[in-house]
């Protein structure tokens, strides 16, 4: 462990840098830019996707958020990554992470409406430093949905998920990310999940959430990509036990987060001040299965949102392709 380099992100240096992922909600990303702005970090990548064909008011909204993020007023290396036309939520997230990636060996992922403590940014500096050298530790979340259950003797424990509101990790994690689950079939004939999460429901909850991304039928959540990779290569995730993200994003433009009454939607952040290791370099697995049955909660709305997406989209397609013959 670095005693100077922790001491130095407890007293607020953040040479980490931070990938700042937007779109177009002008007003949800200017409240996370000023937590950024608040943080200072050193090095700052901004990616934007574009506006979509079939949404005009996409145009005005994608500028008005753009401009949000133009006045870094610090002293700061500033990159950009302005998408003209939409490439949808998986390519674009993922296309940055990559661009990201290509850069920089390690680094801090926010998204447009994911809005962290101020301890967030200390505590992710101090976890990539901490681990930098450990792959057994496959990324890093300020996000707890359960941070109403104590997990363990230390401020962090260590999950077989990683959740992505407000992130962090390495290159060599992320270069594990595959849009596909291919072995998907291999996955489920080995029963994995059964052996991470205890309970029957939640296992069935990650079971049909890898078989929609094997299948096409979830084409826009690039997230369970990168937990499949971190199950495949059985790695953990390091979470605190006070959560440090809440996600402003519920509503009707969020694109998996619809419903504003969701219980997620209500989770409370609080200042994370310690990092203590827990005692015992395990995954706990009552928290995972805890995870798993909270991350299961969802009502019929957004379910039947994304089908109807995936069949339109499929119409668009015979569309075209019945114009070209």
């Amino acid at each position: 462990m670095n005693l100077i380099n922790e001491n130095k992100a407890m007293a607020g240096a953040l040479v980490t840098p931070v990938l700042f992922l937007i779109f177009r909600n002008p007003e949800a990303t200017r409240r996370v830019f000023e937590q950024i702005r608040a943080a200072r970090p050193s090095k700052l990548y901004i990616a934007a996707d574009g506006p979509r064909p079939d949404r005009p008011d996409d145009i005005a909204d994608c500028e008005a958020t753009r401009a949000v993020v133009a006045h870094v007023d610090w002293d700061c290396e500033v990159h950009t990554r302005f998408l003209p036309s939409n490439l949808g939520l998986k390519k674009a997230v993922s296309s940055a992470l990559d661009w990201f990636f290509e850069a920089e060996e390690e680094g801090i992922i926010l998204e447009y409406d994911c809005l962290p403590d101020p301890s967030f940014f200390p505590y992710c500096q101090t976890m990539l430093e901490r681990y930098r050298s450990d792959t057994r530790i496959f990324s890093i979340t300020g996000n707890n949905i359960q941070a109403d259950i104590r997990r363990g003797d230390g401020d962090y424990y260590f999950s077989r998920f990683t959740a992505v509101w407000g992130w962090a990790s390495w290159r060599r994690s992320w270069s594990l990310w595959r849009p596909n689950l291919e072995d998907f079939d291999v996955f489920l004939s080995s029963k994995v999940i059964a052996s991470i999460v205890a309970d029957k429901k939640g296992q069935q909850f990650w079971i049909r959430t890898f078989e929609a991304v094997h299948t096409g039928l979830n084409v826009t959540t690039w997230a369970f990509c990168l937990i499949y990779a971190q199950i495949k290569q059985g790695g953990y995730c390091v979470v605190p036990n006070h959560n440090l993200i809440r996600n402003i994003g519920f509503g009707a433009e969020g694109t998996n987060s619809v419903d504003p009454s969701h219980p997620l939607a209500r989770l409370a952040t609080c200042e994370l001040s310690s990092y203590y290791e827990p005692t015992f370099f395990v995954p706990d697995l009552a928290a995972d299965t805890e995870f798993s049955l909270r991350a299961a909660y969802s009502p019929p709305t957004p379910f039947l949102r994304r089908v109807a997406r995936y069949l339109r989209r499929r119409l668009r397609s015979l569309k075209d392709a019945v114009e070209k013959i």
